[in-house]
């Protein structure tokens, strides 16, 4: 008779003399029964490790939450979940650490992690674009090479003398000694890029850098891999079978499985996702990859490194891989390896106190002589002492990579249980303080080069450009519906040969399916096989631009880049950009221009892109909010005039529209209004300066003189002929201002306003909790879009002169969607016509 109980099968029979047998035979390893049947669910592999997942995600987003103020980079938070679970804290109860880590779940748990770090893997290397980086990392070789090469040698130098072994039993070998010092010194391409992601620093000029230094140190430690396992043999056949092996596995990786790649990309339509069954034998791949490399002898790492790297990055590709299946693999598989990490790491076997503190002074040295290196070698850039700090900091970040290694030089025998855990705490003690500091002294992201420019410092305006001399334009577009409104704009700025327009016309694309943001000029033509598969509506983008520049009126220069970041910093690459070709104009697009064609997050993103362009702008910007598309559009073809509209309040901002708008006054068939609105009790108010600093009576009245100035400039242009209007409307207090404002409703192809106003009774500040947009466009700049101006209908270029710190805070404080709704006031204007 047989009976199943409990975690086997239980046999009761009589043998040949009639005595009782009873045999039991465990054969059930992975699933219950249920507790109902006498099953404990934890005796099994199955319930126990989806136990262990539930518990290890759980704790670590909780660390996470906690210590997010601080900067904690989460893989820290992932491994201080797995060390508590492990033997240092509740792993000592021994009741607890056989229930939930029993032991025949051990290999689950190693195999899943194994799993998980294929995986990681595959998918660090998907996001690489490796070619470009180590195009960039020529430049800069010398801060790949010199800084990990001083922190080497100081750590092997202090290990050599400090660890004796009379004084300390671990790392009596030389090959242990040097693989600890050359892991603790590598600086990684996947740890720098995921931390600067979580710093918000990747599109700085100083995480480029860090970056392009990184990916040389990942090229020097991934040759010195290949070679020690390729060589690790005494018999000569051995070597050149692997050799062999190694070489024909890079061939058929670079010349068969790439160009099957680019096919499943080029034969994906445009918008359209890639076919399931592509995405899943592409998955498939990596572990295919990590069994070849692991049965050639290279170790099973170096397979899924391989493969992302054959992997076009970006869209389609790259974009469908990481969208579907990065949260499970970094939320649910990685945690495993963590797990493992905690179990491995003991930390109440760390008796020897001494041998701790020296290993972790020994480590530290070598952080600071990477540091030091650093500063130095940057001098030879041009680079700022203090940004010279911030990228060595940047360069001893240490995370999954060197934890992923660290444990593969224990499994080998090279390191003991003890030195492991000693290494693990330094990974987490020297990244948990780097983070922060990089935080506190990156924290306004100034510029990383030193510059002799004469012109730094200087407010670059519409106002101080040259009548005639080139103006520098940097346009900024996210699709191709902003291309027919950006060209209308720029071809009524009146391009003339003594004053052509040079236009920096910028891509901007979300960084999806890549690890290192680029800001790249682009020839369409030349690389048009290489966007045509991973962004080809900047093709579409650049070809629109090029047939602007060569049938405009006048002469036009377009220059086209292509910037691929996280919305949160793509501005730092377009602001480095301008600064450096000393724009005087950058325009964006407003975030509901063509809003169906966004979806929320997108506009989301774009809204606060655009606050994120006030801050910090070096030059004039200008919004163009063209909801319906219809700058450049000529609805009423009778019409013999392009007809801007110009609403001046005062102040900086206003002046830079109307110094725009004299600019297109001297293009033919142009019809320039100018309403200038005098205000009786602007007395009362203070205005601010650029800053955000109250001003002065005697900086308020040097203001007011400024405005008059650039008004007597207008007003004695073309007056006769028709092309120029003014009007002056005489106002009691900014409410008036915008009762006055629906009165002039007109027949107008554009309205420019200035953002910033100071004036009455109406504050931004005030007005933000009211007024959907006024953090962006001013309180006039929204109403002259919305529905109470024009029905809505009337493109508006909104204008900016120079950044302003105060966006930002604005943009945290809620607003309601009432931007359509009258205010109704009732006041009355006095309008004076003057021609």
């Amino acid at each position: 008779m047989e009976t199943r109980r409990g975690n086997g099968t239980v046999s009761v029979s009589y043998d040949t003399h009639g005595l009782l047998e009873v045999c039991v035979k465990n054969d059930r390893n992975v699933g219950s029964y249920g507790i109902f049947l006498g099953d404990n669910p934890l005796e099994f592999a199955l319930p126990a490790t989806l136990f262990q997942l539930i518990v290890v995600i759980t704790i670590s987003q909780t660390l996470y939450f906690l210590l997010r103020p601080l900067q904690t980079p989460k893989f820290i938070c992932s491994l201080l979940g797995g060390i508590l679970l492990g033997p240092s804290f509740l792993g000592r109860n021994e009741i607890y650490w056989k229930a939930l880590f029993p032991a025949r779940q051990a290999d689950v748990l190693v195999v899943t992690s194994i799993i998980g770090v294929i995986y990681f893997l595959f998918f660090i290397a998907l996001k690489m674009d490796l070619l470009m980086t180590v195009r960039a990392a020529k430049s800069t070789w010398r801060l790949g090479i010199i800084p990990f090469m001083a922190s080497f040698i100081v750590i092997s130098t202090l290990i050599n003398v400090y660890y004796l072994p009379h004084n300390f039993p671990h790392l009596k070998s030389d090959t242990s000694r040097s693989a600890l010092s050359a892991t603790m010194a590598f600086s990684n391409f996947p740890v720098v890029s995921e931390a600067l992601i979580e710093l918000n620093l990747i599109a700085t000029e100083l995480g480029q850098i860090a970056l392009s230094s990184a990916t040389l140190n990942d090229c020097i430690q991934f040759s010195i891999i290949v070679s020690h396992h390729l060589m690790d043999t005494e018999k000569v056949e051995y070597l050149v079978l692997g050799t062999l092996s190694w070489i024909l596995f890079l061939l058929c990786s670079f010349f068969i499985l790439r160009p099957i790649m680019k096919i499943i990309a080029r034969n994906t339509p445009i918008g359209k996702p890639v076919k399931r069954v592509y995405v899943v034998f592409i998955l498939l791949g990596a572990l295919v990859m990590a069994g070849i490399t692991d049965i050639i002898g290279v170790t099973f790492l170096i397979g899924p490194l391989i493969y992302g790297l054959v992997i076009p990055s970006g869209p389609p590709l790259g974009t469908t891989l990481v969208e579907k299946c990065e949260v499970i693999i970094l939320e649910f598989l990685l945690p495993f390896f963590f797990a493992d990490v905690g179990m491995t790491t003991n930390l109440t076997a760390l008796r020897n106190w001494r041998e701790f503190v020296t290993l972790q002074l020994i480590l530290f040295a070598g952080d600071v002589a990477k540091v030091i290196a650093c500063v130095l070698v940057s001098m030879t850039y041009n680079i700022k002492p203090k940004n010279g700090t911030v990228l060595g900091l940047m360069l001893n970040i240490k995370g999954v990579t060197h934890l992923i290694a660290l444990t593969k030089l224990r499994k080998l025998k090279i390191l003991d249980d003890e030195t492991f855990s000693h290494l693990v705490l330094s990974v987490m003690l020297m990244t948990g303080l780097i983070t922060p500091i990089i935080t506190i002294l990156y924290k306004h992201r100034p510029r990383a080069l030193k510059s002799s420019n004469i012109h730094d410092g200087q407010m670059r305006t519409i106002q101080n450009s040259s009548r005639n001399s080139e103006l520098r334009v940097v346009t900024c577009l996210y699709n191709e519906g902003n291309v027919r409104g950006i060209t209308a704009l720029l071809e009524v700025c009146n391009p003339v040969p003594a004053s052509p327009l040079g236009v920096y016309v910028i891509h901007l694309i979300e960084l999806l399916g890549k690890s290192a943001p680029i800001l790249l000029p682009i020839n369409y033509r030349r690389n048009k096989q290489l966007l045509s598969v991973n962004y080809p509506d900047t093709n579409h983008i650049m070809q629109a631009f090029e047939n602007y520049s060569n049938n405009s009126s006048g002469p036009v220069i377009v220059l086209p880049y292509v910037n691929v970041a996280p919305y949160k910093s793509m501005h730092d690459a377009v602001v480095n950009l301008a600064q450096d070709k000393l724009a005087a104009l950058i325009i964006v697009p407003f975030h509901e221009n063509d809003h169906i064609d966004l979806n929320g997050h997108v506009s989301t993103s774009i809204r606060k892109l655009n606050t994120r362009f006030q801050a910090h702008v070096p030059c004039t910007l200008g919004i163009l909010v063209d909801r319906y598309s219809r700058l450049g559009v000529r609805t009423d073809h009778t019409k013999p005039y392009f007809h801007v509209g110009i609403f001046f309040i005062g102040g900086p901002d206003d002046r830079e529209a109307l110094a725009l708008g004299i600019r297109m006054s001297d293009r033919e068939n142009m019809k320039v209004s100018l309403f200038r609105f005098v205000v009786m009790n602007k007395k009362h108010c203070v205005g601010k300066s650029l800053s955000g600093r109250e001003m002065t009576v005697s900086e308020q009245e040097y203001d007011d003189m400024l405005d008059e100035g650039l008004i007597d400039e207008f007003k004695s242009m073309k007056f006769g002929v028709g092309s120029v209007c003014w009007y002056e409307v005489v106002v009691e207090d900014g409410v008036e201002v915008m009762s006055a404002i629906r009165t002039l409703e007109g027949d107008y192809d554009l309205v420019m306003v200035g953002k910033r106003h100071n004036i009455g009774s109406l504050k931004d500040e005030e007005m933000g909790n009211f007024i959907e947009n006024v953090q962006i466009l001013g309180i006039y700049g929204d109403m002259l879009s919305s529905t109470e101006f024009c029905i809505g209908m009337v493109p508006v270029l909104v204008t900016q002169c120079g950044g302003d710190k105060r966006a930002m805070r604005f943009d945290r404080v809620g607003s309601n969607n009432v931007s359509e709704k009258s205010l109704n006031y009732g006041s009355q204007t006095s309008l004076n016509v003057n021609k």
